[in-house]
């Protein structure tokens, strides 16, 4: 913090050490005029009793305004202007020690505390600051130095040596002085340029024309003596400035309020020192007495005034920037901000919501235009949505598409809401956000495409890896047709025909072409690309078409099924297609798992129990070696394999086939030997089987 006293840019030419003293020399002129002044006004009383002194004020505001480090030097400088002033009035020298004194206290005192207490400029610019400042700098702080102050009035042969009643006027002087004089350096000054740079030629020309008014008003209503004056006309004298006060207070904050009180201040004493004021009635004391009393009255409220509304005025402005702010971040993040008022059916949504929504900016929003913004499909569970979320009592989340106006296509949005309640638990006001998701849609979308390339991929893939055993298990068939058909012919070719043997083999040809055609069609349905639906599921069926499909594989691996499927499983809901491809995949690979096991112990067992209520839980437990610590952690990453030529795609699809089902894909070793994958499918809903 440093001093904003600055001298000529002249003076630097002399050199550091005359740059240094600028402030110094600027304050010490400043006391001796502030010290001549309040002498001048002390005349009222044809005594030296000022009814505010400045030179403590102005001791204060220097203090409070440079660096602590250099008090010392404001102080020394000070001291010849105290003496000079003190000198040609008169004051004797004990008197005059105890006045400085005194005076370097109470300035000392409150420039201490002051700093303490607000921190730092601006000084005054709340109501709490303006409080602690009236409190330290006008009330405790003059209170205390008072009681050595008071013996400057004893010593100088005023207050007729009453030492309460020298306390009082000592107290009282500096008091207003602290009212009138240091809130509008403070506020004016305190902040350097800045605070007048704020003011425009219309303002300036405002605030002038407002201490005009109020110079005039003052003069007029104060100018007629307490004598000429009827008791119930008084009040209308004492308020008649008051429009003029407010008037600057709200305009200006602080600055006028401020402003306001030094031009009431200075146009009163004016007044009482040409006798022409209805405060000078009598005693030159009890004149001073009144009028101290009647401005600290009138000073206290208007600079709380003043601070209350500088108060105010930064609030907004900062709940304006923050705002601003945050609609530019939401527009940043493609977020629409937006409120609905239930008792007033106000709705306001940010100009990005607008936009968002396909609404013209200058439309005025309703409920129904908003709700005609969103695809038809989707309007009634959006609209269902947004009004759970008054009474749910927590956000809400929901996701629906916007038509865009004059063809301008489909938009994709996520809504979240949330309802603020009264005292009473009654919803007032829903509100929420509005994110543009097209792109992620878009994007996932492109995704769910990619995947069922891939997962086509690793089909054909698996497919490839049994053509031997699949064309073994075509081969059989086949070869009973041929062998069947041959015989055939040898039968009819026989005189007398045997009817009964040729029906048989007719027979056997129908049962094995079937037979060939359910491992066709097995192998179709694997094959087959493109977009599949949810289906009713029977698990335990599925698993042993799937057995069925490896039979051939099981018999050349020289290993042994074993089925443990619960009875009377419930059906599941899903895509068969997927799900036997993942049943393949972690078939093979517990069949490579036992390639090194004992003929004896190659067993692999298919479980399937139902957990809960509400899901299937379908395990291929194997015989192998199990799984090493990296392959249990990382057996679900992404192109992670433990076979010499294995991708490291095939569990990674299986999860993310079963994840969209709503299961879960565990991997882990299993209790009596070998590993054990395991994954949930959930039971198909009551509702839907009812409905079929």
């Amino acid at each position: 913090m440093t001093v904003t006293l600055n001298m000529p840019q002249a003076w630097s030419r002399f050199g550091p050490p005359v740059t240094m003293l600028r402030g110094p020399l600027l304050a010490a002129a400043a006391y001796f005029v502030g010290a001549e002044g309040a002498f001048l006004v002390g005349t009222l009383s044809d005594r030296i009793f000022a009814p505010f002194w400045p030179p403590n004020v102005i001791l204060f505001c220097i203090l409070l305004l440079a660096p602590t480090s250099r008090w010392w030097l404001y102080i020394a400088a000070v001291l010849p202007a105290h003496i000079l002033a003190e000198l040609q009035v008169g004051m004797p020298l004990l008197p005059m020690a105890v006045a400085f004194a005194t005076n370097c206290a109470i300035a000392l005192l409150t420039a201490l505390a002051v700093r303490r207490e607000l921190e730092g400029p601006p000084w005054l610019g709340t109501l709490k600051k303006a409080s602690i400042y009236i409190l330290i700098a006008a009330l405790a702080g003059p209170a205390v130095v008072a009681f050595g102050g008071a013996f400057v009035r004893i010593l100088g042969g005023v207050a007729d040596g009453r030492y309460w009643i020298a306390w009082t006027q000592w107290f009282l002087s500096n008091s207003l002085g602290f009212l009138t004089l240091g809130p509008i350096v403070l506020t004016w000054f305190g902040e350097g340029a800045r605070s007048w740079s704020t003011l425009s030629a219309g303002r300036l020309i405002e605030a002038v024309g407002i201490a005009v008014a109020l110079v005039f008003v003052c003069a007029l209503a104060f100018h007629f003596d307490a004598a000429s004056i009827e008791v119930g006309f008084m009040p209308a004298l004492l308020y008649s400035p008051l429009p003029l006060i407010l008037w600057a207070a709200v305009r200006f904050g602080e600055k006028g309020a401020s402003g306001a009180i030094l031009v009431v201040t200075v146009v009163l004493m004016w007044l009482a020192l040409n006798s022409s004021s209805f405060l000078v009635a009598g005693d030159p004391g009890q004149n001073v007495l009144a009028l101290q009393i009647f401005l600290i009255g009138l000073s206290i409220p208007v600079l709380l005034l003043g601070a209350a509304i500088d108060e105010v005025r930064r609030a907004e402005t900062a709940t304006r920037e923050s705002e601003e702010r945050m609609r530019f971040a939401a527009a940043s993040a493609n977020i629409g901000l937006w409120y609905f008022e239930r008792t007033t059916s106000q709705f306001w949504m940010t100009d990005h919501c607008r936009e968002m929504l396909g609404l013209a900016p200058d439309a005025p929003l309703t409920p129904e235009l908003v709700q005609r913004a969103i695809h038809p499909d989707d309007r009634e569970i959006a609209v269902q949505s947004m009004r759970s979320a008054a009474y749910s009592g927590h956000d809400v989340i929901s996701e629906f598409r916007v038509v865009l106006p004059s063809g301008g296509g489909l938009r994709w949005v996520r809504a979240r809401a949330r309802a603020d309640h009264d005292r009473n638990g009654v919803p007032v006001r829903v509100s929420g956000i509005f994110m543009d998701i097209t792109a992620a849609k878009a994007a996932d979308h492109d995704a769910e495409i990619q995947r069922r390339e891939l997962a086509h991929l690793m089909r054909v893939s698996l497919m490839g890896e049994l053509s031997g055993a699949i064309a073994h298990e075509l081969n059989q068939p086949l070869t009973a047709i041929l062998s069947n058909a041959q015989a055939a012919r040898l039968m009819l070719a026989e005189l007398p025909v045997n009817l009964g043997e040729i029906t048989d083999a007719l027979g056997d040809i129908e049962h094995e072409s079937k037979r060939a055609g359910a491992v066709i069609d097995r192998m179709r349905g694997l094959l087959k690309k493109g977009e599949h639906r949810p289906e009713p599921i029977d698990v335990n069926e599925l698993i042993r078409s799937t057995i069925d499909l490896l039979h051939s594989e099981i018999i050349a691996r020289r290993l042994k099924v074993e089925l443990k499927l619960a009875p009377a499983l419930p059906e599941s809901i899903g895509d068969a297609v997927q799900l036997q491809q993942v049943l393949l995949n972690l078939l093979l690979n517990a069949m490579d798992a036992m390639a090194a096991t004992p003929l004896a112990r190659r067993a692999l067992t298919v479980r399937t129990c139902l957990r809960g209520d509400d899901a299937i839980e379908i395990s291929v437990i194997d015989r192998g070696p199990g799984l090493t610590l990296d392959a249990e952690m990382h057996a679900f990453d992404p192109f992670f394999t433990t076979k010499p030529h294995g991708l490291g795609l095939g569990l990674s699809i299986c999860s993310t086939i079963v994840s969209v089902h709503g299961g879960q894909l565990g991997l882990a070793n299993n209790v009596g030997g070998g590993a054990k994958a395991s994954f949930t499918m959930p039971v198909r809903p009551v509702i839907m089987a009812a409905a079929k």
